[in-house]
């Protein structure tokens, strides 16, 4: 299951990530956040999403997830038995509280567990028995796909997938079809996703014209910013936005975008504005040079009520120190600067009762940036350029 990497980064997700999905054999892990019911929490409940990239019907009898701290060697496992169809999903539901649920609700599971993922760190595994694991998971051969994420996991492939927080969810790239045996390169953190259950349509990786990456938003007053990058681009003609209000019915056309046609891929944006002050789902649809049609995950959106008001930024562009005001700070208030594919550069934690602050860039390469500002439940995203 684990093998050594001697690639680059660089040309292991040009190369590699190509060819994958043929390379994809069994049942892997698509996403699992553990911040279930934290404050500012992405959604409700932990939760685990499996999904089945292979051409065939798999049959999950007596299988489990389990999770285990960090560090630690032992296991809490959540049984279960199923059957996932080719591009198939299934979705379990973990920890929250009941009582008092904070964050947005998960589609209907098809499992419902208790075990308490951590919202950082730690180690989760899809294992063909019912029987408890011990130590790392490493090279355990009743375990079909192990992710460690954070840099602390003890058990992980080749190396960690990114940490996560409550506001944060770790999902496996190119729709789950990647997986080449490095937690590090086959997921990213996002702070807008929507996981699948089992009756969400099929997602085949074998039809899909485009490899995508990642495929994330961000919130600017009363409008989201969709952010995509794709791995490879063979013969797709155009990307559809779709929107929805309820991320399973109703998605109408807001936008379109010819595709550059890149083998090695490219980054894409589109800005829509919303109205409403609910949350808004958000969709792309692939369309081939043959008019075959698939799918993308779906991302949510927050129309921000407070429509940013008081946060401000210069001077843009900016060459060394980039100042930012903002309404007085509260407790645990941040600043993130993350770069135009989402990758988390600076955060910077405000001072109570503070209402700005100068934050030196000039290290950071020249480029295009976003900075995220979260404050008292709210949140506002502006966009700089570094010169």
């Amino acid at each position: 299951m684990k093998f050594k990497l001697v690639f680059s980064t660089f040309l292991l997700v040009s190369s590699v990530c190509f060819v994958a999905q043929a390379q994809v054999k069994h049942v892997v892990i698509a996403s699992v956040f553990g911040g279930g019911s934290n404050a500012s929490a992405l959604y409700q409940y932990d939760f685990i999403e499996l999904y089945n990239p292979t051409s065939e019907t798999q049959s999950l009898t007596n299988w489990s997830v389990q999770y285990s701290s960090a560090v630690s060697a032992s296991w809490q496992k959540q049984s279960f038995t199923a059957t996932i169809p080719s591009g198939g999903f299934i979705l379990i539901q973990l920890s929250g509280n009941a009582a008092a649920p904070t964050g947005a609700v998960l589609p209907t599971p098809d499992v419902i567990g208790a075990i308490n993922l951590s919202a950082t760190t730690g180690k989760v595994a899809l294992v063909n028995v019912n029987n408890v694991l011990s130590g790392t998971g490493i090279a355990d051969t009743t375990v079909i796909d192990l992710v460690g994420y954070g840099g602390t996991a003890s058990g992980y492939e080749t190396m960690p997938a990114p940490a996560i927080t409550s506001k944060k969810c770790l999902v496996r790239i190119n729709n789950g079809c990647t997986d080449i045996n490095d937690n590090s390169l086959d997921f990213t953190a996002l702070t807008s996703y929507v996981p699948h259950n089992s009756a969400s349509p099929a997602s085949k990786c074998d039809v899909l014209p485009v490899k995508l990456q990642s495929f994330s938003a961000t919130i600017s007053k009363n409008e989201v910013t969709l952010h995509w990058r794709t791995v490879s681009e063979l013969m797709n003609n155009s990307f559809v936005i779709e929107k929805s209000i309820d991320a399973n019915n109703g998605f109408v056309t807001v936008g379109f975008i010819k595709s550059k046609g890149s083998i090695s891929g490219s980054l894409y944006e589109y800005v829509v504005t919303i109205n409403s002050l609910e949350k808004e789902y958000f969709r792309l649809k692939f369309v081939d040079n043959d008019g075959s049609i698939a799918y993308s995950n779906v991302v949510s959106g927050f129309s921000n009520k407070a429509k940013a008001e008081g946060f401000r930024l210069y001077p843009n562009p900016v060459i060394n120190n980039l100042t930012i005001n903002y309404p007085s700070a509260e407790n645990g208030s941040t600043i993130t600067i993350s770069s135009f594919i989402g990758g988390v550069m600076i955060i910077k934690k405000l001072p109570i009762a503070s209402k700005s602050i100068s934050i030196d860039v000039s290290k950071l390469p020249n480029s295009v940036y976003y900075i995220l500002l979260e404050n008292n439940g709210l949140k506002s995203v502006s966009k700089f350029v570094k010169e």
